[in-house]
């Protein structure tokens, strides 16, 4: 017979079940929290640790009870570490969970389990073991300084897990202060049937850590109910200000209050006995605000609320996500503008009759400006913009010192090309030449139809041999145009004249009149070319 039926093995046998059920029912609400995993995985392995210890407490042979001595610091050091990993979750400090530092974690546990594994080569765990009587199976360890570098290891980290779930129980929302509390509550349990049997204050050969996770895993099992916890999270408890005026609402994944400020209660007319129940029910006079709940975008919209005083709120509704940009709960801030809004709206009344009144003002004008500064034709700029605009220029540049560059050119036999083809074929040869000049127009450049078959164009910034570039280019394009004309094609070649500012011109008059002494060069010189001055 290798075990016998004891007490201590059915109260261990127990808590392993609690402990595998509350690890049930929080993988059934994993998806509320990210700390569920670890928190259902710290209870597996709190499971392990209770069965190991049953099992080590039922076994009569001293070898088989070392055996499972030594796996219950496996499953210890499981449980400790799992622990405080749980703890940076619930705190919202996953940040801290690198793969370093869970590695970092790991390092302690492992190298007890090995100090523990190997204890017969240097006795530090256990320098002996003795039978407690001959009336039971249970044996005494007696410890050696590796038992208390092992129980120092768990001390840290239950006690690091514990500073977070205190910070935790310290914060204003009253939801968090309790779920934290009781998992905290949960955590001391454990610790104190530990001390317990370290301090050698239980009976000879009991070791209660184990047994004491029954009660740890009952308070869980209330938390898991009583509390909600993975299912109601305090979800961005911190931005909520008890005194701001402003009311605030934070709902959960199901759309179940979380938290409320008394701005909100005074708003709505409820108390913080609201929290927990579904925003359906609390809003049962409101339910258009319900269905906005479901917009993947923040919302905001005006609302008239009767409820304890009649008055607008302007309602502004915030998808909340953790930092993997998973959707955690929704913040609702509710502001009472009543004092605003009829003023606002009358004002906004006056103020769409004056924007009417503005925008027809403003069309007229800019068809009127248009009219004055277009070339019907061609839609280039006509000569009148061009004279006002190259004066700014031109001012600007000899301020700024920079020097500008004017191309004029002529289509040349524009006159035959009207007599063979009509008017018709000059103003397609005009609108087509107009889209080409458009199109080796760069941004700041001014082009325009400087009148009847004559363009100008522009060049701030840019020196003689690159406005002589530009106007070889433009000269070369359109003596490569072939224009359709009917069953006809027109083509032609264009002359260009070229000056500059201030080299060639001071002033806009002298500047133009040297520019078409240029293109007059071109001219004389057989069309078709490019000239400078």
């Amino acid at each position: 017979m290798l075990f016998q039926n004891n007490p201590y093995f059915a109260i261990l046998i127990l808590t392993a079940l609690i402990a595998a059920a509350v690890a049930i029912l929080a993988w059934r609400r994993r998806t509320a929290c990210s700390a569920s995993i670890p928190f259902i995985l710290l209870m597996l392995s709190i499971a392990s640790y209770a069965i190991v210890a049953a099992l080590e407490a039922a076994a009569i042979a001293l070898p088989h009870k070392i055996f499972w001595s030594k796996l219950e610091y496996v499953a210890s050091g499981s449980v400790i570490t799992l622990f405080l990993i749980f703890a940076i979750h619930f705190t919202h400090r996953r940040q801290w969970l690198t793969s370093k530092n869970i590695v970092l974690l790991c390092i302690l546990p492992i190298f007890n389990v090995g100090l523990v594994g190997t204890n017969e080569q240097h006795r530090l765990v256990w320098i002996g073991v003795l039978p407690c009587s001959h009336s039971t199976n249970q044996v005494i360890y007696q410890h050696g300084l590796g038992f208390y570098w092992v129980m120092t290891c768990v001390y840290v980290y239950t006690l690091a897990g514990s500073l977070l779930l205190v910070n935790a129980a310290l914060r204003p929302s009253l939801l968090h202060r309790q779920q934290s509390s009781m998992v905290l509550a949960g955590a001391i349990v454990p610790m104190l049937g530990a001390t317990l049997y370290m301090l050698d204050l239980t009976p000879p050969g009991l070791n209660i850590t184990p047994m004491s996770f029954l009660l740890a895993g009952t308070i869980y099992f209330v938390t898991l109910f009583r509390f909600r916890l993975f299912d109601l999270v305090p979800v961005a408890r911190d931005t909520l200000i008890e005194s701001m005026s402003d009311g605030v609402l934070v709902l959960d994944l199901q759309n179940r209050i979380v938290d409320i400020n008394p701005a909100a209660q005074r708003l709505i007319g409820t108390t913080a006995r609201c929290i927990g129940q579904p925003l359906r029910q609390v809003f049962s006079r409101w339910q258009d605000i319900v269905q906005l709940l479901y917009a993947p975008e923040v919302v905001k919209t005006e609302l008239w609320i009767d409820a304890v005083a009649s008055c607008y709120v302007e309602l502004r509704i915030t998808p909340l996500r953790d930092r993997r940009k998973r959707s955690t709960g929704r913040l609702l801030v509710l502001r009472d503008v009543t004092q605003q809004h009829q003023s606002e709206f009358d004002l906004r009344q006056v103020n769409e009759r004056l924007q009417e009144q503005l925008r027809e003002i403003q069309k007229l004008q800019t068809q009127l400006r248009e009219q004055a500064i277009r070339d019907g034709l061609t839609g280039l700029f006509n000569r009148r913009y061009f004279e006002e605009m190259l004066s700014q220029e031109l001012t600007r540049a000899a301020r700024e010192s920079y020097s500008v560059a004017v191309i004029l050119m002529d289509i040349d036999f524009f006159k035959q090309i009207n007599d063979t083809y009509g008017h018709q074929g000059g103003d397609l040869v005009l609108q087509e030449f107009g889209k080409l000049l458009r199109h080796h127009s760069q941004q700041g450049d001014i082009a325009c139809r400087y009148g009847g078959e004559e363009f100008v164009l522009a060049l701030p910034t840019v020196a003689m041999k690159d406005a002589y570039q530009r106007a070889e280019q433009i000269r070369l394009s359109f003596q490569a145009m072939r224009m359709k004309f009917g069953s006809a094609t027109i083509c032609t070649t264009l002359s260009l004249g070229v000056g500059l500012f201030p080299d060639n011109g001071g002033t806009r008059e002298s500047l133009v009149q040297v520019v078409d002494h240029a293109l007059y060069l071109a001219k004389a010189d057989g069309r078709n070319c490019v000239r400078c001055v």
